[in-house]
């Protein structure tokens, strides 16, 4: 079976533009990124996936494999036109904007995928009072099997009481094959739950696709602001001491 790992990045951003080519301890975010992946797989099955000409000269200049697509709204747009170029079993999804992206995360979304390929995959991690409480993070719901019930921005589940007790929230490392990603697809635009919740995920559950969730640390950070940066920086340099 052939796994390819694809790192979607884009130039364009409201809040930080120009992301992925900002450097953090003197590396750019998407080469941070493409670096802790290439300790779990073969860089030859790893891309960097974007719609600009920048970022593909920069994937030139160090050696790194690129596809240039056309534009795209999400990852999964973004993945889908990659799949239209290049052929493969299963896509792995790492976000382009987490440079600390967990090593050991990755390899569990690997060999998840090696055991279920036929599932769509992701992961997910116990999320504490403050995550249940924020918009920004996707919460999930499974059953006894880790089969996605449902996901959502807003803080589920509750108690009977309406209290927050414990819950999960969704790690946006995910896997699927190509079956997945046409059926996806035949859908034209995003479906009612996608476009309510903004969370891409659920289009795969409105359109009758299982989807799975597998247990991961999380402990990553995205970089959407300028002060992203700095929480990045300071756990790389804190990483770094652990190791020396």
């Amino acid at each position: 079976m052939e796994q390819v790992i694809v790192i979607p990045a884009r130039m364009k951003g409201t809040r930080l533009p120009g992301k992925p080519l900002i450097k953090i301890l003197n590396k750019t975010i998407i080469q941070h990124v493409w670096e802790r992946c290439c300790k779990v797989m073969s860089r030859e099955k790893i891309y960097i996936v974007t719609e600009d000409q920048v970022i593909m000269d920069y994937c030139n200049e160090n050696k790194i494999k690129c596809v240039l697509t056309g534009p795209a709204e999400t990852a999964i747009d973004r993945i889908k036109l990659f799949s239209d170029k290049v052929d493969a079993d299963s896509y792995l999804n790492v976000q382009g904007d987490e440079p600390i992206v967990n090593i050991k995360d990755i390899q569990t979304l690997i060999d998840y995928n090696k055991k279920y390929p036929e599932r769509v995959v992701f992961g997910k991690s116990s999320a504490n009072l403050e995550e249940f409480q924020d918009y920004s993070k996707a919460k999930v719901v499974c059953d006894l099997n880790g089969k996605l019930l449902y996901s959502s921005r807003a803080g589920i589940p509750l108690n009977n009481k309406g209290k927050y007790v414990s819950a999960e929230r969704a790690i946006w490392l995910y896997a699927f094959n190509k079956y997945a990603l046409k059926k996806y697809f035949e859908f034209s635009g995003k479906t009612k739950l996608d476009l309510l919740e903004d969370n891409e995920i659920i289009r795969f559950l409105e359109i009758n696709i299982p989807v799975y969730c597998t247990d991961m640390i999380g402990d990553s950070w995205a970089v959407d602001e300028e002060k992203d940066l700095k929480i990045v920086e300071d756990r790389l340099k804190n990483s770094w001491k652990r190791l020396s």
